[in-house]
Formats: C-alpha cells, structure tokens, sequence
C-alpha cells in the first residue's frame, strides 16, 4: 500500500513537470532568471518619410510565476546599419501578466531610405529573454 501511494505521489509530480512550459521551468531557461514573451510590435503606419514620428505598439508577457523585472527595449535599425535607441524602461510584471506598451518615434532626418527594421525585446539584467522585430518602408 505504501508503494503505491508513494508512485502515485511520483506520478503526479513528473505529470505536473511535463505540463509546464519548459521555459518557465527552473533551471530551463526561466524560472530564477525569469521568462517573458514579447510579441511582434506593430507601428502606426508602415511607410514613414524621414522627419516623421511614427508611433511603435508592443506588448510582453511576464511566462514567470512570480513578480518580476525586465528591461524592455524599443530599436530602430536603419538600412545604412544606423541603430537609434527609442526607448528603454526598466517594468515590473506580477506572474503571468501582460503589459501593453507605446512610444513615439521620431524617424531620424537623416536616416538612410530603404527598409527599417524595429524591435522589441525584454531582458532580465544582461540576458536577452525574447525580441521580436517588424519593418517599416522609407522612402
């Protein structure tokens, strides 16, 4: 009888493993380090002449069980390879929340015409949990 009840308690702790994400496993990757996910942004428009302010939508989502701090950062990478910081906020998330974020970007005047790319991605201290990037066209 012992035995039993003693697999079955081992059972159900390797099934609870198995169903969680690996990512917010600790050790795997989440967990002690934390675990977001930042979904694709999306910009006001998706042609914008140098000079403009166009304004980039993104949201990221804290996959960690507890409350945490991530650094999200917003770029812009010309296609000169000219990359311009647009924003960059240190945000708590309590476990499993989703924040929705926005900034204006002023397109430099002098950016290169051709295909911009702009990303957003969280960190946790220096390590890079998620980014993910969308394009804008200019003229």
């Amino acid at each position: 009888m012992r035995n039993k009840l003693i697999i079955t308690f081992l059972a159900l702790g390797c099934l609870a493993l198995v169903s969680m994400p690996l990512s917010a496993q600790k050790g795997n990757g989440g967990g002690g380090s934390g675990c977001a996910v930042v979904y694709t942004p999306r910009l006001s428009t998706t042609e914008a002449s140098p000079g403009t302010n166009i304004g980039v939508f993104g949201k990221v989502t804290n996959c960690a069980g507890g409350k945490k701090r991530y650094t999200i950062t917003a770029t812009a990478m010309s296609s000169c390879g000219e990359e311009t910081m647009i924003a960059s906020s240190l945000i708590s998330f309590s476990g499993g929340e989703t924040k929705g974020l926005s900034v204006a970007f002023p397109i430099p005047p002098d950016t290169c015409p051709g295909v911009m790319t702009v990303t957003m991605s969280a960190y946790a201290g220096e390590t890079m949990l998620s980014s993910e990037s969308t394009v804008l066209t200019v003229p």
